[in-house]
């Protein structure tokens, strides 16, 4: 299946008429502004017209303003001055109607010239859909510099989604850290209480929470393997770095056994604070670094989808 110089020309043709599609769109869209911004003017100028004139109206009528400049034999010096300001709101507001009108019938003109390019969007699909199957087919020094710049994309994309899932779960561990370091918090704060003499409910609500604890512990487990494993598809070197299983252990294990004081239960909890604490700084930074990838690999992946499509129009 070959690409033919018809083809080629028809494809540049649509082309061309998209382009001028997208610059005629423009063009209404700073119509629309103008016409809204114009609109407004024009019903603050009517408004304003219309006070002006009921200024010269009351003078005209049997009104207090009306006696008031008999009394000072001012009422046609008055009448003349209401008269000239109403004449001249009027002008304004005559001024910025006719361009609302002028506006309005250009915006019509070109949302009547867009229905023209209807078909333009599909037309530019068809046509690139069909290089694209004439190109994979094609053994020639074209076919190949097409399939090269694919197989460049595709390979952007991939390691874009490998970033994107990576950063997913080292937000998804991330907010599990900042659940559990807020147990431990309050389990701290109700471990305080029970050493300054607290209840017995006291005690109670503090083991309840350091329960609370073991359980989140295991989910900031879950979460963080979850995370490893998805590093790991990225290949990258920090996960051999990371030394959390240890410190992890510290914190699950500190509360089953051997809590024999409350001075001990408290510093195991400072313990596990200062571990999480710890993970939660190591989560930010990795988040942070995968974020800026995530970014650069977004306009590496645009810059080669943009070489790809600018080859498919041209080649």
């Amino acid at each position: 299946m070959n690409w033919t110089t018809a083809q080629q020309e028809a494809l540049l043709d649509v082309i061309r008429r998209r382009n001028e599609r997208n610059q005629l769109q423009k063009q209404l869209e700073r119509t629309q502004t103008d016409l809204a911004t114009r609109q407004q003017q024009q019903a603050a100028l009517l408004n304003l017209w219309q006070r002006e004139q009921a200024d010269v109206d009351r003078l005209d009528r049997l009104s207090w303003a009306s006696i008031y400049y008999d009394l000072l034999n001012t009422k046609e010096q008055q009448r003349s001055q209401e008269e000239a300001e109403a004449q001249q709101a009027r002008l304004r507001y005559d001024v910025v109607s006719a361009s609302v009108e002028e506006l309005t019938q250009q915006l019509t003109e070109q949302q009547t010239r867009l229905t023209t390019y209807a078909t333009v969007d599909a037309d530019y699909d068809r046509f690139i859909q069909e290089k694209r199957i004439a190109l994979s087919f094609s053994a020639g020094y074209v076919g190949s510099q097409y399939q090269q710049r694919l197989d460049k994309l595709t390979e952007q994309n991939h390691q874009l989604q490998e970033l994107t899932e990576a950063h997913r779960a080292g937000l998804q561990a991330l907010d599990e850290v900042f659940r559990l370091r807020k147990l431990l918090e309050q389990a701290r704060n109700w471990g305080t209480w029970d050493m300054l003499g607290g209840s017995a409910f006291a005690s109670m609500v503090k083991y309840q929470k350091l329960d609370d604890v073991r359980d989140q512990s295991y989910r900031v487990t879950q979460r963080l393997e979850r995370f490893r494993a998805e590093y790991a598809d990225l290949n990258q070197a920090f996960l051999t770095e990371w030394k959390f299983d240890h410190n992890f252990t510290r914190f699950v294990d500190i509360f089953f056994d051997n809590i024999f004081t409350d001075l001990s239960v408290q510093s195991r909890i400072r313990s596990a604070a200062q571990t999480a604490q710890a993970l939660e700084n190591q989560l930010v930074n990795e988040i942070t670094r995968l974020k800026a990838q995530l970014e650069q690999g977004l306009d590496l992946a645009k810059q080669k989808s943009d070489d790809l499509q600018h080859f498919l129009e041209t080649a």
